[in-house]
């Protein structure tokens, strides 16, 4: 798929400076060799998927988070919302899991699940016809709410059961990343700011080192390298 570039630097001896990723201008980011060869291996480029988040996440919204969580208090349907925008911004599922390692499986998964950036749409278009109530507690969302929240997304209402299901399952694993954080089990680069081995509260983009140490704490394939 590079190949037309590729002849371009032989034959005019230019480098290669920037690479567009997309359609759209704001889809174009420098161009790094070894981790396109990582992306192309299947190996993942999880530097980039950090930088990346670096850039789309919001301080304010990151530092609301981190008090939540520090606090012990509950993920609602509010958080996943802002995470289902910022997703959004990284490139959505595909553009995501283009930058993870080893996710062939979890790729074929995903699509027979049908998991792809429309039903993010979907399911940013279910949460913003939701009160702020009942974002807050899902639990009072009962069939009639259903049915007026289908009504005003556009979807059917096993659709927000769905979304209801995937909610419940990421507030469990939030409950568990929680207690791990307070026992200090989480992998090294990964531990939650303020938690014990935390990096505290500050913002802002994290060096190379870090991202690199971010990268060791997802256990990335052997052989792989920065």
């Amino acid at each position: 798929r590079g190949g037309a570039a590729l002849s371009m630097r032989a034959v005019t001896g230019c480098p290669i400076k920037l690479m567009g990723v997309g359609e759209k201008l704001e889809e174009i980011e420098a161009f790094h060799p070894d981790r396109i060869a990582g992306r192309i291996l299947g190996m993942g480029d999880v530097v980039s998927l950090v930088e990346k988040a670096a850039a789309t996440i919001e301080e304010e919204d990151a530092e609301r988070f981190r008090k939540k969580f520090e606090k012990g208090q509950k993920f609602d349907l509010d958080d996943m919302w802002v995470q289902l925008k910022q997703l959004r911004k990284m490139g959505g599922m595909d553009g995501l899991m283009g930058l993870l390692p080893g996710v062939g499986k979890a790729k074929k998964q995903m699509a027979a699940a049908k998991m792809d950036d429309s039903t993010l749409k979907r399911q940013e278009a279910i949460l913003s016809s939701m009160t702020p109530k009942e974002r807050n507690d899902p639990r009072v969302i009962h069939a009639s709410r259903k049915r007026r929240i289908a009504a005003g997304s556009g979807v059917q209402v096993q659709d927000i059961n769905r979304l209801l299901k995937q909610y419940q399952e990421m507030n469990g694993m939030m409950k568990k990343v929680r207690k791990m954080g307070k026992k200090g089990q989480l992998p090294p680069g990964m531990e939650m700011p303020g938690m014990p081995g935390g990096s505290g509260a500050g913002g802002g983009t994290p060096s190379q080192a870090e991202l690199e140490q971010m990268a060791q704490g997802l256990k990335l394939p052997p052989g792989f390298k920065f």
